[in-house]
C-alpha cells in the first residue's frame, strides 16, 4: 500500500478527461462544475493515476455512492488492475463544502475493500485558468488538505494521442501521429539491425580466422550483446501478445465503426427515398381498410 504523502505521477489522459468534463458541463448547463472519481494503480511502489470516472450529484450536492460502485465496476472489466484513489473537483481553492464532501468520500474509500492506498487524494483543477499561465491549472491535495507533489507521467499511447489531440484541435493537420511513431521506430530497428550485422560478421571472420581478433573490440561487441534483451522470455512473450491482441481489437472496432457507418448513410438515403411513398401506400391501406 502506497502512502499519500509520496509524489503522485498524473498521467495526461486525466487532465484531457477533467478538461472534457469541465467544458462539456459548461456548454449543457452553463456551470463551471465537474466532480468524479480518479483511478490507477501502484507500479515499482509509486502511485499513477492514470484514469477517471464521471459522477453526477444529486440536487443537494450529494454523492450516489451506489452509482459510483457501479459504475467502478463495469470500469474495472476493462481495466482490473485500477483501483479507487480519490476524486476530483472544479474550482480556485479549497472550501468548507470541499472538506465535507472529502470526509464523505473517506468514509467509503476506507469502507471499501483492495483499497492501495490508506487515504483518497483531492484533485482540484481550476477552471478559470488562462492559455497564459506557465504552470498546469492542477492541485493535488491529501486528506489533511496539504498539497502532495506530482509529476506528469505518461506511457507511449497517451503521448501519441495527445499529440494527434493537439494536431487535431490546435495546429489543424492532417494525419495521425501514430503513423508518424512507428515508422520512426521501424527506422531505428533497421538501423539497429545494419549495426548489428556488422558486428555479427566481424565475429564470424575472428571465428574463421579471417581477420585477427581484437580483445578490445571483443570486450565491447560482448557489453553490446549483454545490453540487448533476450527475445524469448515469457514477459516478452505475454507483452508481445497483449499488444498484438490491441492492435487486432483496435482494427476490429475500427471496422466495425466503417460499417456502422455505413449502414446510417444508406438508412438515410433508404429514408429519403422511399420515406414518402412508403407512408402513402400505408395512408392508401389504411383508408381502404376504412372503407371496407
Amino acid at each position: 500500500m502506497a502512502s499519500t504523502s509520496a509524489p503522485v505521477y498524473l498521467h495526461p489522459m486525466v487532465v484531457m478527461n477533467v478538461a472534457d468534463h469541465i467544458t462539456r458541463t459548461h456548454i449543457q448547463f452553463n456551470m463551471d462544475k465537474a466532480f468524479g472519481i480518479l483511478l490507477g494503480t501502484i507500479v515499482e511502489g509509486n502511485l499513477h493515476a492514470t484514469d477517471c470516472i464521471e459522477v453526477e450529484l444529486t440536487e443537494k450536492g450529494e454523492i450516489l455512492f451506489k452509482d459510483v460502485e457501479e459504475d467502478l465496476t463495469l470500469h474495472k472489466e476493462s481495466y482490473p488492475k485500477n483501483e479507487a484513489l480519490g476524486w476530483y473537483c472544479t474550482a480556485t481553492k479549497p472550501t468548507s463544502e470541499h472538506m465535507n464532501m472529502f470526509q464523505e468520500i473517506s468514509k467509503w474509500f476506507k469502507s471499501r475493500k483492495g483499497s492501495i492506498i490508506p487515504n483518497p487524494i483531492f484533485l482540484m483543477m481550476n477552471p478559470e485558468a488562462k492559455m497564459t499561465d506557465e504552470k498546469l491549472p492542477v492541485i493535488i491535495y491529501d486528506i489533511d488538505m496539504k498539497q502532495v507533489p506530482y509529476q506528469i507521467k505518461s506511457d507511449v499511447a497517451e503521448d501519441v494521442t495527445v499529440v494527434h489531440c493537439v494536431q487535431q484541435g490546435v495546429e489543424n493537420k492532417k494525419g495521425s501521429k501514430l503513423v508518424h511513431h512507428y515508422e520512426s521506430i521501424y527506422s531505428g530497428l533497421e538501423t539497429m539491425k545494419e549495426r548489428l550485422s556488422v558486428l555479427y560478421r566481424y565475429v564470424k571472420d575472428c571465428k574463421g580466422k579471417k581477420v585477427k581478433p581484437d580483445p578490445v573490440i571483443l570486450t565491447k561487441i560482448k557489453n553490446i550483446c549483454s545490453r540487448l534483451p533476450t527475445m524469448e522470455t515469457a514477459q516478452l512473450m505475454n507483452e508481445s501478445r497483449t499488444d498484438l491482441n490491441d492492435s487486432l481489437l483496435i482494427g476490429y472496432l475500427a471496422s466495425l465503426t466503417r460499417n456502422s457507418e455505413s449502414v446510417g448513410a444508406m438508412m438515410k438515403k433508404f429514408n429519403s427515398i422511399h420515406g414518402i411513398h412508403g407512408s402513402q401506400s400505408r395512408g392508401f391501406s389504411s383508408m381502404e381498410y376504412d372503407d371496407m
